[in-house]
């Protein structure tokens, strides 16, 4: 059986609202894997999975609804975003290929343009040069800057009309399994902090991580958030223990850390394996084999 996943930002923390654009996904088809509410980002993030047959009906009708409930120009947040469902990838899982979540992408973000008149602009594998969001998406340029500038060449959408409405734009790409991890610092030294994001971006000490500082206010403390692109190169517990030394150089102390939707079973695997000094690897874990087992 062909699945995939797809793990879709909405702009908003709004718990009903989020229980309406769930049980849309639903209805056509989706199985929900986990969902993460943040009020100071005042975002979601929903994690799901679906088959060949019913996937881009469950992401175009999502992201009708979304559109229908979100209101950009009333939306504040410490995450930079774009519009009301800010990020749509597509990921191939089990028998699919990444071939298929490409052109599926692109088959979603003309659907998504042509029929709710929402820029669509294409990111990761299904664009030439594997566009990252941030080309398009940062903390300097967000909804209110694009909304202003759509008309410009540069940021002229892949599908959709050249202008936004209250839904903003979207971002829709193929890609393979990212995590996305928080880590928490008992501290309100953004400066401070934001040296050591610095360094994970730079690529010098890790490698395939996206990272960003926010001050979280609610808790007094401050935040480095991060996209891992390829858990491989850049495993979790190499990067905790490298913003543990950096914070513990600069006289700070982790409060926490969080991961935002779901981990791989080999990411949890080589991690445990890391601080209980063991070869673990996922065969080593029931569920994975249970499934593994059925899956025959």
């Amino acid at each position: 059986m062909k699945i995939f996943g797809s793990v879709p930002n909405f702009s908003t923390s709004d718990e009903n609202v989020m229980e309406l654009i769930i049980s849309t996904m639903k209805e056509y088809g989706a199985n929900i894997l986990d969902v993460n509410m943040d009020r100071d980002h005042n975002r979601s993030v929903v994690t799901m999975i679906s088959d060949y047959n019913n996937i881009l009906s469950v992401l175009f009708n999502m992201a009708k609804r979304a559109s229908e409930l979100i209101d950009m120009d009333n939306h504040r947040g410490l995450h930079p975003r774009i519009g009301a469902i800010d990020v749509l990838p597509i990921i191939p899982m089990m028998e699919a290929t990444m071939d298929e979540a490409i052109e599926m992408s692109k088959a979603l973000g003309k659907m998504i343009g042509d029929n709710l008149n929402i820029p669509v602009y294409m990111y990761g594998n299904s664009t030439e040069t594997k566009k990252r969001i941030s080309w398009i998406r940062n903390m300097h340029f967000q909804y209110e800057e694009l909304k202003k500038h759509i008309n410009e060449e540069k940021y002229m959408p892949d599908f959709g009309p050249p202008r936004m409405g209250k839904a903003g734009a979207v971002m829709v790409g193929a890609r393979n399994i990212m995590i996305a991890y928080n880590v928490n610092i008992n501290t309100e030294d953004a400066s401070a902090i934001d040296e050591i994001t610095k360094k994970i971006r730079s690529g010098k000490y890790i490698k395939n991580v996206r990272a960003l500082t926010f001050n979280i206010k609610s808790n007094k403390y401050m935040q480095i958030s991060m996209n891992i692109y390829d858990y491989h190169d850049a495993s979790l517990y190499d990067i905790y223990e490298f913003i543990k030394k950096e914070s513990d150089d600069r006289g700070f102390s982790i409060a926490g850390s969080e991961i935002i939707g779901l981990l791989p079973d080999d990411a949890v695997a080589e991690s445990l394996g890391y601080y209980l000094k063991s070869k673990i690897s996922s065969k080593n874990i029931l569920e994975y084999n249970i499934l593994r087992t059925l899956w025959k």
